[in-house]
């Protein structure tokens, strides 16, 4: 067994909860987005009181990414024309993008692989929601986004040794990277970036949708299934060749996500169909999340 240096989980929870908070307003947004009884106007009205928040919201709305010709010039308007899902992530990747585009060698990402995965998970949760015959709530896609901020904790935590030393005992042991995650440090990224989701105040079904972004049984949530279905496709969304043990990965995650397929009544056309659609939308629209 690895001699990986064991870490006591309530160190890292800490860490985890004392990341930089995210501003008020992103924090009532959210949970504004979450309530089904919440309406536009009082999520404008939430925007509108941050002036930096505006501006941001505007900008987005404006975008050339959008193929929008006329622009906005109100918060509710531009609220309309993102709607309130997306909102909220491009709200949230202006405050946190900038923090996810470092490398993670531990991980295999080169810098700018982290933000890559997670709009691609995003936007596939966008199109999930679209798709899925059972109601998705809106914040599945700010949760997707979120999923491996965990990663960025650890990262900032421990340094690139530890990080190093976490792979070579993956690799010594043949266990994956959550597994070797939760015997060194007695909890996984997803874990930490669950920890961080509350600490900011997000609504509980973002927490357990970044927690459970690595799980694939019948007993998750709508917004806990759509997240991690969005993630393992993610991979599809991002990967730019045919290499064949890519393919045979696109194989083996198309089997684990079963379960979620049956949570979300979607079948083997769906899963096709919602990865072509958010590889075209990752395409066209990415950059606009860089903030």
């Amino acid at each position: 067994m690895t001699t990986a240096p064991l870490v006591d989980p309530a160190d890292l929870l800490a860490a985890a909860e004392s990341v930089e908070p995210l501003p008020h307003t992103v924090a009532r947004l959210a949970t504004l987005v979450a309530d089904p009884d919440s309406d536009i106007r009082e999520i404008s009205d939430v925007v509108s009181l941050d002036v930096s928040l505006t501006a941001d919201v505007l900008r987005l709305a404006n975008s050339a990414a959008l193929g929008h010709r006329a622009n906005v010039t109100s918060v509710r308007d531009a609220a309309v024309r993102l709607g309130t899902s997306t909102l909220l992530s491009l709200t949230l990747a202006s405050r946190v993008g900038g923090r996810m585009l470092q490398a993670l060698p531990a991980y295999g990402l080169q810098p700018g692989a982290l933000w890559e995965r997670s709009v691609a998970a995003s936007i596939a949760a966008e199109v999930i929601r679209s798709r899925a015959r059972v109601p998705v709530p809106a914040e599945a896609g700010t949760a997707a986004l979120l999923h491996d901020f965990g990663k960025i904790v650890l990262a900032r935590h421990f340094g690139k040794q530890v990080l190093e030393t976490l792979a070579l005992a993956a690799a010594t042991d043949g266990l994956g990277l959550l597994e070797t995650e939760r015997v060194v440090f007695g909890l996984t990224h997803a874990d930490i970036g669950g920890a961080v989701a509350e600490a900011w105040g997000l609504p509980l079904t973002i927490v357990d949708g970044i927690r459970d972004h690595h799980e694939a049984h019948e007993d998750l949530s709508a917004v806990s299934a759509a997240v991690a279905l969005a993630c393992a496709m993610s991979f599809e969304i991002t990967t730019r060749d045919a290499d064949p043990e890519e393919q045979e990965s696109q194989e083996a995650r198309r089997r684990e996500v079963a379960p979620l397929m049956r949570i979300l009544q979607l079948d083997d056309a769906d899963y096709r169909e919602i990865v072509a659609r958010s590889s075209e939308r990752f395409g066209e629209v990415a950059d606009r999340y860089g903030g």
